[in-house]
């Protein structure tokens, strides 16, 4: 089912001609219902100013964990809590799953996909929820849902 979210994200998002890095997302997307997907991603965020992002996604069913760049980002299909632990603030709003990555796509250029790795499935999802139980109260924590 969220394979009809993640190929055309990466397809867009990577130039045509460049049929193996196709071939990667074709196999990613074949994967997506059945494992735990991990990979090491790279681009160039370009709305505004041009921003380099390198880090690590972790894709399973609706949800995804990326982390990089100092931030952390947890999504559960339904919240989502951006994280930066350097600032100590946590944002928690209502989200979409993976369909949210696709918002991105236009601001998106130059993705490299490297490091794939296709886990079992896992029944436990709190990989993709981060506690704010566990804080002290020198974090911020603002909560929008």
């Amino acid at each position: 089912m969220m394979k009809k979210w993640l190929l055309p994200l990466l397809s867009l998002l990577l130039p045509l001609s460049l049929g193996a890095q196709q071939q990667q997302i074709a196999d990613i997307a074949a994967h997506l219902d059945t494992h735990r997907i991990t990979l090491h991603y790279s681009c160039v965020f370009t709305q505004d100013a041009p921003v380099q992002l390198d880090g690590v996604l972790t894709l399973q069913g609706a949800c995804y964990r990326a982390v990089g760049n100092g931030m952390e980002i947890y999504n559960d299909g339904s919240v989502r809590w951006t994280v930066d632990p350097k600032s100590r603030e946590v944002y928690i709003e209502p989200a979409e799953g993976l369909e949210e990555l696709l918002a991105w796509q236009e601001s998106l250029s130059e993705l490299k996909i490297t490091e794939v790795k296709y886990l079992p499935l896992k029944e436990d999802l709190s990989d993709f929820r981060f506690d704010t139980a566990a804080l002290d109260d020198t974090w911020v924590v603002t909560d929008l849902r």
